[in-house]
């Protein structure tokens, strides 16, 4: 090494020190000959220059920097250092002037400007010397235009990453081989609840729900067999306990060509598959309930004539007898049986409502006495009925079965004791609410609010989902049909309305059932006013019904009670008798649901040949049936008679319809081509000349 790097070289230097002049500012640890430097110095492929530190003037430059910069070597010596720089740089460059000293070294990038005005980057070694007696400066000066813009773009490509990987939409992530959280985005942090700090101390199976615990280990085994990319669902627990379900893509990160971690994107599908299973739990709803509907309107006619008969026994058979008590029982299991029916039907919204203008809180005081007497007495029952309620429209013994079955569900959730707090209010609901229970979403509008609270054992979320289902049920054997709730929830949407639950295990139970303000104002006719001893009558009665047994029992009761009765097994010969006979015909009394022409479209048509002709339904089953009065407001309403019914309920609603005053049915026209071949061809005319 030598011992002295600084040589002071006068006007007219030796090639020997020159050279070592030049090498010592390399740190050439050994001498050159000035051959050598010239070499070196002249002949360089990067551009070289010497310059005095206080002026900047160029003292020599190489045949590199001739060529590159454009500028002969005259015109260099006659030109100062700022010159072939960028305007900007010329005050960083006499600061750098003032930080080099003789001896040091130091290196940079600037902006170099060639003699034709083009700009390049230029990375410059600074060193120190002497020369001719002056401090000056030995540069070497390489083109890294080229890199700085590979450097540039990387870092742009980076900055995007980082972008893309901070602000995704979805949640970005990184693991080691083991699982183990190597990077984590700021949606995963949204999502999960906790910083990436946290995450980065975790293992994947760390966050996973315990079920799914499995199905994580074998994805990632499956990724370190197979080497390639895997798509699954995985649920995992926030920070908080709460649970989010995730969608997860992930595969494998290599280097050198072996895998080094895991990559994936996960996205927050928590919603969707609540929305999801909500609709299928509709869609499975609404299959049980065709199906329930369906069942009971058959079992409902079968119960008609075990009814029926078992009542005309009673009372013909002598009491105190064997047969008579017989006959009894078969009417108390056939009225049991008939109870069962109308929840299933409940539940299917199918069963014939009797709805009328209310006022709910009227309703709620007339079952508090029942109410109590339900309840034990470490129950303790608050009413707190709402100020300025609105009218609702419902059937009210179904309101009534409404809070009594809300009510027995809220005292088996309070075996211990508690409070029952029912509550009433108007609420307005501005927006579509999805609040409502199997999927529904409350429409926007003023509603009459029936709140019925507990302070039970509370109900889990899986429970909760599966509560209105018919049959399902969380008590013991013997101790519930499984049917109460479903039947709430059955009569509410057929009344207009919605039901909603708010539970957690502990902490009680809310069932909230949200009825619509009614618009009618509410009315009483005559017939209301009046109460009818006679049950008899001598008017003719066209009886319509496809069920020969309950055809035969309802014929009997009117037969009895003095009517006349013209009996029809279906649409087709009720039409045949209505045109041949030749008397009045005062009512049709006809089953709704029938093969063909159904009761509503037949009574449209035997009304266009008998005008004057009153019309009874008969029905177990409303699902199907379209009938309702014209569009005059005060017209009356076509009167229902719900199968199975008792004899006196029979001669009540015929007697009723009878004095009733004429209403007229508004029933869709039938097309040619449902209308029963055997229709005559004054009925064809009606059906297509009669609409809404």
């Amino acid at each position: 090494m030598l011992s002295q790097k600084l040589l002071k070289f006068d006007s007219r230097p030796s090639k020997a020190e020159t050279a070592k002049s030049v090498a010592n500012a390399f740190e050439v640890p050994f001498l050159v000959s000035y051959a050598a430097f010239e070499l070196l110095f002249e002949n360089n492929p990067q551009p070289m220059w010497i310059y005095d530190h206080k002026n900047h003037r160029f003292l020599a430059v190489n045949n590199a920097a001739v060529r590159n910069y454009l500028y002969s070597r005259n015109e260099f010596l006659s030109m100062t250092t700022e010159q072939i720089h960028s305007p900007e740089d010329a005050a960083r460059l006499y600061q750098l002037d003032a930080e080099t000293s003789v001896e040091s070294t130091s290196s940079s990038i600037w902006r170099h400007r060639r003699k034709d005005g083009t700009f390049f980057d230029a990375e410059v070694v600074t060193h120190g010397m002497m020369y001719k007696e002056r401090q000056a400066h030995l540069m070497l000066a390489l083109d890294v235009t080229a890199r700085a813009r590979v450097e540039e773009a990387l870092h742009e490509s980076e900055n995007r990453y980082r972008d893309l990987f901070e602000h995704a939409n979805d949640i970005v992530f990184t693991t080691d081989l083991s699982g183990n959280f190597t990077s984590f985005n700021k949606m995963g942090e949204l999502v999960m609840g906790m910083t990436a700090d946290e995450a980065l101390t975790k293992n994947i199976l760390d966050i996973t729900a315990p079920e799914d615990v499995e199905l994580a280990r074998n994805m990632r085994e499956q990724k370190l067999v197979d080497g390639g990319h895997t798509t699954y669902e995985l649920e995992i627990v926030r920070k908080d306990g709460q649970r989010v379900i995730l969608a997860i893509q992930s595969s494998l990160t290599y280097r050198d060509g072996k895998p080094t971690g895991v990559r994936g994107i996960a996205r927050d599908i928590t919603e969707r598959k609540q929305f999801d299973d909500r609709v299928r739990q509709s869609q499975k709803m609404e299959a049980l309930g065709r199906l329930a509907g369906g069942i009971a309107h058959d079992f409902n006619n079968l119960l008609g004539v075990i009814v029926g008969f078992s009542e005309l026994m009673v009372n013909e058979i002598k009491p105190g007898s064997a047969l008579h008590s017989f006959a009894l029982e078969t009417l108390k299991a056939g009225n049991q049986a008939a109870s069962l029916t109308q929840q299933l039907l409940a539940f299917s919204r199918s069963q014939v409502l009797q709805p009328k203008i209310l006022q709910l809180n009227a309703s709620l005081a007339n079952m508090e006495v029942l109410l109590s007497r339900l309840l034990p007495e470490n129950i303790k029952l608050l009413c707190k009925p709402g100020e300025a309620l609105g009218r609702i429209k419902a059937d009210p013994s179904q309101l009534e079965q409404v809070l009594l079955n809300l009510a027995v569900n809220a005292r088996d959730a309070m075996p211990n004791g508690g409070e029952l707090t029912i509550e009433t209010q108007s609420v307005v609901i501005d927006k579509l609410h999805a609040e409502g229970t199997q999927g529904q979403r409350i429409s926007p509008g003023a509603y009459v609010q029936l709140s019925v609270t507990d302070t039970g054992t509370g109900i889990d979320e899986r429970t909760q989902a599966r509560l209105f289902e018919p049959f399902f049920t969380t008590k013991l054997i013997g101790k519930g049909t499984g049917l109460g709730l479903a039947t709430v929830y059955g009569i509410v949407k057929q009344s207009g309305g919605y039901v909603t639950v708010q539970s957690r295990l502990g902490k009680g139970t809310t069932f909230n059932v949200y009825f619509p303000h009614a618009q009618e104002v509410e009315t009483r006719t005559e017939a209301d006013r009046r109460s009818t001893a006679v049950l008899t009558g001598a008017e003719t009665i066209l009886l319509v019904e496809d069920a020969e047994s309950l055809r035969r029992f309802v014929r009997i009761i009117l037969e009895r009670n003095g009517y006349t009765v013209l009996e029809a097994k279906s649409s087709p010969d009720a039409a045949r008798i209505a045109e041949m006979h030749r008397g009045e015909i005062d009512l049709l009394l006809t089953d709704i649901v029938m093969p063909q022409l159904d009761g509503c479209q037949l009574s449209d048509h035997l009304r266009f040949l008998r005008s004057e002709m009153k019309v009874l339904f008969m029905s177990g089953y409303a699902g199907p049936a379209v009938f309702r009065p014209a569009t005059e407001p005060n017209r009356p309403e076509v009167p229902v008679l719900p199968k199975p019914f008792a004899a006196e309920s029979l001669l009540r609603m015929v007697r009723h319809a009878l004095d009733e005053p004429h209403a007229d049915l508004h029933v869709a026209p039938i097309p040619e081509s449902k209308v029963p071949p055997v229709v005559d061809k004054p009925l064809l005319v009606a059906a297509q000349t009669c609409g809404r």
